[in-house]
């Protein structure tokens, strides 16, 4: 196998299973709890329960999105040559990849949202409005902080409200940035080929810092120094023709030290000092996740499934629209109790059942309405 050959192999094998943590990531079922019926489920959970939950669902996902922007960047430049020309054939190519099935996808919840709604389609437990305004559906597909989107609850306290600014289907914020990232891409060409990996160096140092010292005001600084880092990263090796896989693969060490530096992080949630420990941990997490694969993939201990592969973002974009109504199915199907046993059956039971539904929505999608499919998934 060439080395051109397992970096490709790795790109795509890392597609599927890193959408599977990313579902794991948004059901933490020790942070969230389980509701049904008005009763309410894992409230005494042990401490082992809520290390392990932090673990994977807090601390081992965030390398997720550093991992695709890597490889966003790469892909963007890896034949190197870029001037206008290809630019405006690049932005041509996103619109279709990364722009319609956004805002596809940011309106599928708004529709489900309106049906919910409805008094004679479903049993309203909460009294919301609509307001249609440009400013608030601009917020709602774009920042859709709670009560400034075109649903609002009347009476609901939001002073105070902070946090992330998500579009209203939340996972699409990662497509958001990767679009501003995909705007700038001229100004990232430019820096790398001037200053080599010092912009790069640069961009790391604002990006590990930033976070720890600006959290939680600084929500977009944020999610653009991760963006910038992480894409600039992939754009370095894509514009200097150097095969990121087959460099960092040697790092064997990476690994181990991943783990203790993640095990250390699940324990110190909620310290002061975590988040430095947090950075440090996506950093490693990061070129372990690229090391683990590639070499899994080199000894033939796995290989890609192109079904999964190219469902991937599909399974991304619309997990978080049936996940919860998953979770009460499983809680139901399986007879699920109260013990912390049944809450960790619910965790991992869960993220699986959702994966396998979107996997099968998709394969029908793409057989009977495929030309759906491919604006949906942007002909990926």
């Amino acid at each position: 196998m060439t080395a051109d050959e397992l970096q490709s192999k790795t790109i795509n094998y890392l597609r599927f299973p890193l959408i599977l943590f990313v579902i794991i990531a948004h059901y933490n079922v020790a942070e969230r709890g389980f509701m049904y019926h008005g009763v309410e489920y894992c409230i005494d959970r042990p401490d082992w329960f809520l290390w392990l939950t932090n673990l994977i669902s807090e601390v081992m996902p965030k390398v997720i999105v550093p991992v695709f922007f890597i490889i966003s960047g790469y892909l963007f430049f890896f034949r190197g040559d870029f001037n206008g020309r290809v630019y405006r054939q690049k932005l041509r190519k996103r619109v279709h990849t990364l722009l319609i099935p956004y805002f596809l996808w940011n309106l599928i919840p708004i529709l489900l949202h309106v049906l919910y709604l409805l008094p004679f389609a479903f049993h309203q437990t909460v009294s919301e409005e609509i307001h249609l305004t440009p400013v608030r559906i601009f917020h709602t597909f774009f920042a859709n902080y709670p009560n400034e989107g075109i649903f609002v609850m009347p009476g609901l306290d939001t002073s105070g409200s902070s946090g992330f600014p998500y579009p209203i289907n939340l996972p699409m914020w990662y497509v958001r940035e990767l679009m501003v990232m995909v705007l700038l891409s001229p100004v990232f060409f430019w820096l790398i080929k001037r200053t080599g990996k010092w912009i790069v160096i640069l961009l790391g140092i604002v990006y590990y810092f930033y976070y720890p010292l600006f959290m939680p005001e600084g929500s977009w600084g944020v999610w653009l120094s991760q963006a910038a880092f992480f894409f600039s990263c992939g754009a370095y090796c894509g514009i200097r023709q150097i095969n990121f896989v087959a460099a960092l693969k040697r790092y064997t060490f990476v690994p181990l030290l991943y783990l203790i530096v993640a095990g250390v992080d699940a324990l110190t949630k909620g310290a002061a000092y975590n988040l430095y420990i947090l950075q440090a941990d996506v950093l490693l997490g990061t070129v372990a996740s690229i090391v683990i694969v590639a070499r899994l993939i080199e000894k033939g201990r796995v290989r890609v499934n192109q079904t999964l592969a190219d469902s991937s973002f599909f399974v991304y974009a619309l997990h978080t629209c049936v996940l919860f109504e998953v979770s009460k199915v499983v809680f139901i199907v399986f007879h699920l109790g109260n013990s912390v046993w049944s809450m960790l059956f619910l965790y991992f039971a869960t993220a699986i059942f959702t994966a396998a539904l979107c996997v099968a929505l998709y394969m029908l999608l793409k057989r009977y309405l495929p030309f759906l499919c491919g604006l949906l998934t942007g002909g990926r």
